[in-house]
């Protein structure tokens, strides 16, 4: 019978080798780059400042009047690609209003009362039901301001029922099915023709769609991701 107490001897020099020879090879490496992404971070923190300066002047400018972003040529291949996407209209039974692909013809453009956006939020409901089953569900809230009218738009993003099943609402239902109701409910006393706040509602709700896009804009700074490969 092999003698026990030599059965492990030769592994456990081995190990005992491996670890005298690499450990402090990794401890100096990992220090090594510790050093570096610290240098790195000091480095382009002037970089994110200047980052977090300009979309604070962005969101400034919503909040004055969100019709800013009329002009830019994103929010025009934005509505391009919404235009595109198939509508889910069983949640509206009302007619589908033509929306036209350059923002600058809009009739929002002619209305005088600004329309500010601020107050972007990102919510987390741990304990969702849904008359069903329970769920997590995260959305986002703003401030909506139109002329003296102020209001706060809630706005479902995702519910996670399990690891393996999860819905989203994408942004034309976002646009459709919940912003628009919102805004078509604060035109309700304008003195205007039904069509022209019909217009004017999806409107508005296709730019505080896309605003949403804007306003989850965070400061872009250096991940550095490493894995080793191990070898069978």
């Amino acid at each position: 019978m092999t003698d026990s107490s030599s059965l492990f001897l030769s592994y456990e020099e081995l190990v005992q080798n491996h670890a005298n020879q690499f450990d402090p090879q990794i401890a100096s490496l990992q220090q090594l780059v510790e050093i570096r992404m610290q240098e790195i971070r000091d480095a382009e923190q002037k970089l994110v400042e200047a980052q977090v300066i300009e979309l604070k002047r962005i969101t400034d400018a919503l909040a004055s009047d969100a019709r800013c972003l009329l002009q830019i040529p994103e929010l025009r291949a934005f509505v391009q690609e919404l235009k595109q996407t198939r509508s889910n209209y069983w949640y509206n039974s009302e007619p589908k209003v033509s929306i036209a692909e350059d923002p600058t013809t809009w009739l929002l453009m002619s209305l005088e009362l600004p329309i500010g956006l601020s107050n972007y939020q990102i919510h987390e409901d741990l304990d969702g039901y849904d008359d069903e089953r329970h769920f997590i569900g995260y959305s986002y809230s703003l401030s909506l301001r139109l002329g003296a009218v102020e209001d706060e738009i809630n706005i479902p993003l995702k519910r996670i029922y399990n690891v393996n099943e999860y819905s989203e609402t994408s942004i034309k239902q976002q646009i459709e099915g919940y912003i628009c109701g919102n805004i078509k409910y604060l035109l309700r006393d304008m003195e205007a023709p039904d069509a022209q706040k019909q217009q004017l509602a999806i409107e508005i709700s296709t730019l505080i769609g896309y605003s949403s896009k804007i306003f989850a804009l965070k400061p872009r700074t250096a991940i550095f991701e490493y894995s080793s490969t191990l070898e069978d």
